[in-house]
C-alpha cells in the first residue's frame, strides 16, 4: 500500500469509498506524539497541547497521503487484561501517564470524534487486540488496511491486504511494513512474530523472554528450526552449550512469552460499531477546538482535503478564517473552482486587487515579486504592479497571481515574470518547486524570522506576520475580479510574504544583523541544497559486518550481566536494575527519583569499578544506542535510486547558530571510540573518487584566545603547541614533559568546562574527583588565564544589560534567564552568554567556510563536492586525481575564513573512507 504523491487531489466522496480502511492505536500515537514534540507546546494561557498537536498531525498526514474511506481508533481498556492474569509483571515496569499527558487525554476522543472518525474499546482487551480483530475482518471483505502503531508485536498481522504503519522519527516520518518487509527487518515472517518475542523478550511490554537471547540469535533460531515449539523440542540440536542450557532451563517462560505476545483476533466487538460510513469532519467542531487549543494552520489543511462533492465541508467554507493566518480571504470561490485551479500547471496570470486594510508596505513594495508556498506545496508568484486597483480604499498596488505545480510549458514565461522583480520566498530550501526556476534569492522570511529570534521552535509565515505587527483580525476588502477560480489565500500568503520582508529588513540592519543574512545565512541555503542533493556513499554490507559483531557483544553483555546479577531481568527497566544493584548486590545508593534509586548514566559512572556489573551495563547501553541510531536506522536510510545517504540540514534549529542534521542524524557518531571509527569507516567515496576531510583544530578555544586576548593562551597557540598539555602543566604545576594522559584528560575537561562555566561541582562529577579538587583546578587556571575570567565576567555582564550577546559576525542571542529570580535559571543564563558567543562564532565560521569552498569547487575543480558539514569538519568528494590540490584549496580557504589572532587551524587528510582520511 503506498500514499498518494498527489497532496492538492482529493476526489468525489465516490472514490474516497474505495479507499483503504485504516486502523489507529489511540494509545500509542498519544504518547509517541507526547514524546516526540516539545512539553513546552502550550496554549497562550498554559495548557499543555504537544500531544494533541502530535496526534492531529500524524492524522492529517494519513488523510493527505492515503485516503482512506474508513477510520478507526482503538483505545486501550481500563481494567486489567487477561494478560495480566498470566503474568502478573505485564507492562509492570511502565510508569504513570505523565500529568501534561494526562491533562490532554480527555481531548483525544474529542478531536478524533470532530474529525469523523469511530473510537472504541473493549473491557478486558487492549487496543492491539482490536486492531487484530478489526484487520482480520477487513481482509476477509478483501479491503486493503493499515494499522498504525508503534507496538511491534503487531506486526505478526501483516498480510496479503494488511500492513502496518510505523513512525521513525517525529510524527510525520513513517516507515511501511507489509509481510516482505517484515522479514527484511526481522529475518522471520510476520506469523513469527510472536515466536520471536517469545525468545528475546520485549522490554516495551516487559515480556521477559529467554535471558541473553538476543533479536539475532532468535531469528537465526526461528529460520533453523521453523517455530518456538520446535526450537525448545530440539534444545540439544542447538550449538553452544550456554544457549542449550538457557532454552531448557526457561522452556515456560518462553511459552509463557509467545503467548502474552499473540494478539488476540476475536475480541468481542459488535459489527455495527465497526459498520461507519467514510469519515467526515465535523468542521464547526474542529474549529472550535482548533480555536481553543490555537492550533492556527490546521483547520485549512483539513478543509482541503475533503472530498470535492462534500455539500458539508462546502458549507463550512469560512471555518479556516479565525484560526488561519489571522488574515481573512473574503469572496473564495467554490471548492470544485479553486480545485480546477489546483490542477492547472501555470494558470494565466489573474488581477486580485487589494482594497481597504491593505498594509502600506504593500504599496512601498511595488514592482517586487513575492513567493510564498502554500499549505498543498504549490509555489504562489505574486508580482506586485504599477497599476491601481479599482478598490475604495483608494490607489493601491495590485497583485497578478500565478499558480506552479512543477516544470510547465510556460516556464519561460514564468522565468521572465521572476526575473523582473526582486525575489521573496519564505522557506526556499523547503519549496522544491523553487529550486531551478529561480536564479537568486533577495530575501527569506524564514531565515529572517530564525536570525531576529533564534530560539522559537518554529516560524510559520503568519506568526512572524503578528511578530511584525502585520496580522488584523480582519484583513478586508480584497475583491477578485474575472475569474473566481483564483484562490485569494494563496494571494495573501504571498502579499503576505512581501509586507514581512522590508519589516525583518529594517529590524536585521537595526541590529546589525544584514550581512550576516544577506552574505552568510541566504548563500549558505545553495550550499546546503547542493550537498543534499550529493549525499554520501555508504557501505551497508561492511555495516551489515559490524552489526552482527555488535549484536554479539550485545547478547555476550547480557549473559555476563545475568550471571553476575544471579538472574534475569529487564535491563530496560530502571525499577528492575536498581533492585539488582542496591538491593540484590548492596552498591552503594545515589540519587533518590520519584520511583526508587536513580540508574542513569552519571549514577553508574560513578559506580564503575565498585562491581563488573556496571561496566558491563554501560556498555550494554552504549552500544545498544548505537545499534537503533546508526547499525540498524542507516541502511533503511540509504536511496534506492542513488545508493546514497541524503541527510537533512536544518539551517534555523540551534539558537547558536549551529547546523543540524536529520534523516538522518550524522552529527553524532562518535569520533574516538574504537566502534564510531568501524562506523565512519563504512562511509566512502565513489570509484575513482576519494573523501577529503578537513577539520578545524581547536577553533573553539582558538575563538575564547581571539576574544579575551589572554597571552598565555596567544603564546601557546603561536609555538603550536598542544593547549591540553599546556593547560595541563600549569594547573597541576608540572613540566610538559611530566604530563601524562590523565593529566591532559583532565585539563581538556578543564579547558571546556570552564569557558562555558562549569561549576566546581559539575567538573567534579565529570572527572570523577572530589568537589574541592575540581575548585583547586578551576582556581588555578584562573590564576593562570585571568583574561578567560574577566572575558567571561564581561560577556556576562554585558549581557546582563544589553539582554543579548553577538557573536564575532554579529549574530545575536537573547539571554532572558539572566533576569529570572530564580537562582538556578540566572545561572543557566550566564552558562548561555559564554557559550553563544563562542559557538556562535565558531559556527558562523564554519558557514563562511562552506560557502567559500563551495564556490571554489564549481568554479575550479569539476567534479569534486562538498557532502558533509559534522561539528568542526568538512567531508569532500573528490576526483582521485584532484585529491591533493583540493586539499590544499579548501584547507586555505578554511584557514582564511575569519582573520583571527591565533590564526585558524586545519587540518586534513585524504582516504578512500571518512576514517582514513581523518
Amino acid at each position: 500500500m503506498t500514499g498518494s504523491t498527489d497532496a492538492a487531489h482529493r476526489g468525489s466522496r465516490a472514490e474516497q469509498e474505495q479507499g483503504p480502511v485504516f486502523l489507529l492505536d489511540g494509545n500509542n500515537i498519544a504518547y509517541r506524539a507526547f514524546y516526540a514534540l516539545p512539553q513546552e507546546i502550550a496554549t497562550s494561557d498554559g495548557i499543555p497541547t504537544n500531544a494533541l498537536y502530535g496526534f492531529c498531525l500524524m492524522v492529517i498526514k494519513i488523510l493527505s497521503d492515503y485516503h482512506p474511506s474508513r477510520v478507526i481508533v482503538a483505545w486501550d481498556s481500563r481494567e486489567k487484561t487477561f494478560r495480566h492474569e498470566e503474568f502478573q509483571e505485564y507492562k509492570a515496569q511502565r510508569k504513570p501517564m505523565p500529568d501534561l499527558l494526562s491533562e490532554q487525554w480527555p481531548h483525544l476522543v474529542q478531536l478524533t470524534e470532530a474529525f469523523g472518525f469511530s473510537n472504541l474499546a473493549v473491557p478486558g482487551y487492549e487496543a492491539d487486540d482490536i486492531l487484530a480483530t478489526l484487520a482480520r475482518r477487513s481482509e476477509a471483505d478483501g479491503r486493503e488496511t493499515m494499522i498504525v502503531t508503534g507496538d511491534r508485536d503487531a506486526l505478526q498481522l501483516a498480510g496479503e491486504h494488511v500492513s502496518i504503519m510505523s513512525n521513525t522519527k517525529g510524527m510525520t516520518e513513517v516507515k511501511v511494513y507489509d509481510p516482505a518487509a517484515v522479514e527484511e527487518r526481522f529475518g522471520v515472517s510476520p506469523r513469527l512474530i510472536p515466536d520471536l518475542i517469545g525468545l528475546k523478550g520485549d522490554s516495551s511490554d516487559n515480556i521477559p523472554g529467554i535471558p541473553g537471547i538476543g533479536e539475532k540469535t532468535a531469528s537465526s533460531l526461528l529460520d533453523q528450526f521453523g517455530s518456538l515449539e520446535e526450537v525448545l523440542d530440539h534444545a540439544d540440536e542447538v550449538s553452544g552449550a550456554k544457549r542449550k542450557e538457557l532454552l531448557k532451563e526457561h522452556r515456560e517462560l518462553a511459552l509463557l512469552s509467545k503467548k502474552l505476545a499473540l494478539l488476540d483476533r476475536d475480541a468481542p466487538i459488535e459489527a455495527d460499531s465497526t459498520a461507519t460510513v467514510p469519515w467526515r469532519p465535523d468542521l464547526t467542531r474542529l474549529k472550535e477546538l482548533f480555536t481553543r487549543f490555537e492550533f492556527a494552520s490546521l483547520l485549512r489543511r483539513v478543509e482541503a482535503l475533503l472530498p470535492e462533492d462534500d455539500e458539508e465541508g462546502d458549507a463550512s467554507g469560512n471555518a479556516s478564517d479565525a484560526v488561519g493566518s489571522g488574515v481573512a480571504a473574503e469572496g473564495g470561490g467554490s471548492s470544485g473552482a479553486q480545485d480546477r485551479w489546483r490542477s492547472a500547471a501555470l494558470a494565466p496570470a489573474r488581477r486580485v486587487s487589494a482594497g481597504k486594510g491593505a498594509p502600506k508596505e504593500l504599496v512601498d513594495w511595488a514592482r517586487r515579486v513575492g513567493l510564498a508556498m502554500d499549505e498543498a506545496g504549490g509555489l504562489w508568484v505574486a508580482q506586485a504592479t504599477a497599476e491601481s486597483s479599482t478598490g475604495e480604499g483608494g490607489d493601491y498596488a495590485g497583485l497578478v497571481v500565478a499558480r506552479v505545480d512543477g516544470p510547465v510549458d510556460g516556464e519561460q514565461e514564468l522565468r521572465k515574470l521572476l526575473a523582473k522583480g526582486q525575489i521573496v520566498c519564505h522557506d526556499y530550501k523547503a519549496a522544491a518547486g523553487l529550486h531551478g526556476l529561480v536564479e537568486r534569492v533577495d530575501h527569506d522570511t524564514y531565515l529572517a524570522g530564525y536570525l531576529l529570534d533564534p530560539g522559537q521552535r518554529g516560524y510559520e509565515l503568519q506568526d512572524l506576520a503578528r511578530a511584525a505587527g502585520l496580522v488584523l483580525p480582519a484583513w478586508g476588502g480584497w475583491e477578485q475580479e474575472a475569474d473566481e477560480s483564483i484562490p485569494t489565500e494563496g494571494a495573501i500568503a504571498a502579499a503576505l510574504t512581501l509586507a514581512v520582508a522590508p519589516r525583518q529588513e529594517e529590524a536585521l540592519r537595526a541590529q546589525g544583523m544584514w550581512d550576516l543574512f544577506e552574505k552568510i545565512e541566504l548563500p549558505l541555503t545553495e550550499v546546503l541544497l547542493a550537498m543534499e542533493g550529493a549525499g554520501v556513499h555508504l557501505d551497508t554490507y561492511r555495516l551489515g559486518e559490524i552489526t552482527g559483531k555488535v549484536q554479539d557483544q550485545l547478547e555476550g553483555l547480557e549473559a555476563s550481566i545475568y550471571e553476575s546479577a544471579g538472574e534475569s531481568f529487564n535491563l530496560g527497566s530502571p525499577q528492575q536494575m536498581g533492585r539488582i544493584l542496591f538491593d540484590h548486590l548492596g552498591l552503594p545508593r545515589q540519587r533518590k527519583t520519584k520511583t526508587g534509586y536513580s540508574t542513569d548514566a552519571r549514577t553508574l559512572e560513578a559506580l564503575r569499578g565498585s562491581h563488573p556489573i556496571v561496566g558491563d551495563i554501560l556498555a550494554h547501553r552504549e552500544l545498544s544506542k548505537l545499534m537503533s541510531t546508526y547499525l540498524l536506522a542507516l541502511p533503511e536510510a540509504v536511496d534506492p535510486q542513488t545508493g546514497r545517504l541524503h541527510t537533512t540540514f536544518h539551517q534555523a534549529v540551534a539558537a547558536t547558530g549551529r547546523l543540524s542534521s536529520s534523516d538522518p542524524n550524522l552529527q553524532n557518531i562518535p569520533i574516538r571510540t574504537a566502534l564510531g571509527a568501524q562506523i565512519r569507516q563504512c562511509f566512502t567515496a565513489e570509484p575513482g573518487h576519494v573523501l577529503v576531510v578537513a577539520d578545524y583544530s581547536q577553533i573553539e578555544l582558538r575563538v575564547m584566545a581571539h576574544l579575551s586576548k589572554e597571552p598565555a593562551l596567544l603564546e601557546s597557540f603561536a609555538r603550536g603547541e598542544d593547549i591540553h598539555t599546556r593547560t595541563a602543566a600549569e594547573v597541576f604545576g608540572l613540566a610538559e614533559g611530566e604530563v601524562d594522559a590523565e593529566h591532559r584528560r583532565y585539563a581538556k575537561a578543564v579547558n571546556f568546562g570552564i569557558m562555558y562555566g562549569q561549576t566546581a561541582f559539575g567538573l567534579s562529577q565529570t572527572l570523577g574527583i572530589e568537589r574541592e579538587e575540581a575548585a583547586e583546578y578551576i582556581e588555578r587556571y584562573f590564576e593562570r588565564l585571568p583574561r578567560v575570567k574577566a572575558f567571561i565576567e564581561e560577556t556576562i555582564e554585558a549581557a546582563k544589560q544589553h539582554g543579548y550577546v553577538a557573536s564575532v559576525y554579529g549574530r545575536r542571542r537573547l539571554i532572558p534567564e539572566l533576569r529570572s529570580e530564580n537562582f538556578q535559571e540566572r545561572s543557566l543564563g550566564e552558562r548561555l552568554a559564554v557559550n553563544s558567543v563562542i559557538q556562535g562564532s565558531a559556527a558562523d565560521i564554519i558557514k563562511v567556510a562552506m560557502i567559500r569552498c563551495h564556490e571554489l569547487l564549481q568554479a575550479d575543480f569539476t567534479g569534486a563536492r562538498l557532502l558533509l558539514q559534522v561539528h568542526d569538519e568538512l567531508v569532500f568528494e573528490v576526483p582521485e586525481k584532484l585529491a591533493e590540490k583540493v586539499r590544499v584549496a579548501v584547507s586555505t580557504q578554511m584557514a582564511s575564513a575569519y582573520p583571527m589572532d591565533p590564526p585558524l587551524g586545519v587540518d586534513s587528510g585524504v582516504g578512500s573512507d571518512w576514517a582514513s582520511a581523518k
